[in-house]
């Protein structure tokens, strides 16, 4: 499994988009909406390449302190389940398709950062 990406949810994601690019450096890449309601930014560290996904929901409020989660990559969702299930991580999203035809699971690491893993 390899790491994708930092997930960060906020309210408002223009005035985001505004301060990682103007205050951070990160360069805006693209935006999706993957359902109503739901808007995706994602920008990327010019010298790094690191990515950051904002993630704005409009039926959902972030909570302090639990705003960020990690995305992972993987080969096999169904092999990354298993695995997860024997090392008795807590799933809480079992593997689904997406809009576009990726497969995402959720689980959640020991102080409850939400973990998704995606299949591409």
């Amino acid at each position: 499994m390899k790491m994708k990406s930092v997930v960060i949810r906020t309210s408002d994601i223009q005035k985001s988009i505004a301060f990682y690019e103007k205050i951070l450096g990160f360069t805006f890449d693209s935006m999706i909406s993957p359902s109503p309601g739901k808007q995706i930014a994602f920008l990327s560290e010019p010298d790094t390449n690191c990515t950051i996904e904002l993630l704005h929901n409009d039926n959902a409020n972030p909570v302090p302190g639990n705003s960020v989660s990690l995305t992972f990559v993987v080969e096999q969702i169904g092999e990354a389940e298993k695995f997860l299930t024997a090392n008795k991580v807590h799933i809480i999203s079992a593997p689904k398709t997406i809009k576009d035809g990726k497969k995402i699971m959720t689980a959640v690491d020991p102080n409850g950062i939400e973990l998704d893993f995606i299949e591409e």
